[in-house]
Order: structure tokens, then sequence, then C-alpha cells
């Protein structure tokens, strides 16, 4: 009997370890409405983490009835950013709940990652800035992300930031991507220097299309800027010069 007990003892003291790390785990991973469930290594691939929403309900997107009924869990893995030299991975619950009125099942919202994507949110902009300062094919080369995920993440940027338009836009950079280095294959993309922030990215770098995204933002943004920073190329010059 004695044996039996210090096993069920064992066993508690390792159950409330375990609670005690995910809930650390959770304040490091730092993501919003989200608390880690599980955790583990796996040697030469990285840490992969086991998470979910913290709601206990979510809104149907057909009729916005609010339900808790829940239908099935549904997990599959995404990349996150590394920690350190690891490579990290969210294996994420992401639940099915049975709506009452539609009498159908839908997935809840999870808003830091993009449906169909295998990446989070932050990965991609910390991989849109890796690609700034260098090309797709060296940051691909760090393992992180592949070729085909780079250029989607960019696909979606530029088609996210096509819909909006700068805002107190005093200092315009204006900068180029190189998909491939050294092989002339550019585009262009456009900085708020002021706020640090990528405003828009171009599916090429001619002055026609730099030109015809400054036209479409209206001179009540134009008339507001004040400097450009420009890449050393000859056209972005003449552009800012000649308009």
């Amino acid at each position: 009997m004695a044996v039996i007990r210090n096993k069920k003892k064992k066993s508690k003291l390792a159950a409330m370890s375990l609670k005690k790390q995910n809930k650390l785990l959770t304040k490091l991973l730092n993501l919003e409405g989200v608390k880690v469930i599980s955790h583990r290594q796996h040697q030469g691939i990285g840490v992969i983490i086991g998470i979910e929403s913290n709601a206990q309900e979510s809104v149907c997107p057909r009729c916005g009835t609010s339900s808790q009924r829940l239908h099935q869990n549904h997990r599959y893995i995404v990349k996150d950013l590394c920690w350190g030299e690891k490579q990290v991975f969210l294996e994420i619950n992401r639940r099915q709940f049975k709506c009452s009125k539609c009498k159908k099942p839908f997935s809840e919202e999870l808003n830091f990652v993009s449906k169909r994507r295998t990446y989070i949110k932050r990965l991609a902009k910390k991989i849109i800035q890796e690609v700034i300062d260098a090309d797709i094919h060296n940051v691909a080369k760090k393992g992180v992300v592949t070729t085909e995920e780079i250029e989607r993440i960019l696909k979606d940027a530029a088609a996210e930031l096509e819909e909006l338009k700068p805002q107190k836009l005093i200092r315009l950079g204006i900068d180029e991507i190189a998909l491939v280095k050294g092989q002339g294959n550019y585009c262009a993309v456009l900085i708020d220097l002021d706020k640090s922030q990528l405003i828009a990215i171009l599916k090429g770098r001619t002055q026609e299309i730099i030109r015809e995204t400054l036209v479409g933002w209206g001179t009540e943004i134009l008339e507001h800027i004040e400097e450009v920073s420009i890449d050393l190329w000859q056209g972005y010059k003449n552009l800012v010069t000649n308009n």
C-alpha cells in the first residue's frame, strides 16, 4: 500500500510541475488569449508547444451566434519565432463548435495565424524584414522557412497593404527586395521611416509601377511628405525629382 501511495504522490507532483511549466511557457510565448497545454522537444527538429484558445465560446461566422458546444478538436502545426538556436513549432488546437442556430459546425478564429498558413503572423513580419535586408534565397537558407513560404508571405503582405493608405506620412523610404540576388529580379518596397513601418510591396521596381502607387494615394497624402530616402538606383532618383 505504501508503494501505491508513493506512486500516486509522485504522479501528483509531476502533474503540478507540468502545470507550472505550461503556465511559464504561456507567459514566454506571449500570444494574447492563448494558453500552453503541452510541450516537448525533438532532437534535430526543435521545440513543439501545444496551445489552444482561452475562450470558452466562439462566434458563428454565418449568423453571429455565440456557441459553447464543442464539436471536435483539430490540431495542426505551424512555425513560430526561434528561441535562440532552437526552432519553435506550435501545435494549435483550432476547435470546432456547433452553432445552435445554424446547426452547422464552424472553426474558431485565431488572430495570430491566418487560415491555411504554415507560420504565424509575427514570424511572417520578421521574415519580411530579413528579406528586405537580404534576399529570399539567403533567408530560406537559414532553414526556418522555405522559399515557397517566403513568396507566400510577400504575396499576402502585398495584398493586405494594397488595400491600405499610409497615415500621416512625413518621411518616405523607397527600397527594394532582391527576390534572387544577382539575377536582376527585384520588387520595390515603400516604408514609413518615422514609424519604421512597411507600407507597400510592389510587383516590380519600375518608375511606372511606383508612380502608379504614389498617385493612387492621392495628393492629400503626397503633399505632406517632406523627405524621401531612396536607394542608389537612378530610377528612384528620377521618379522623385520629376514628380
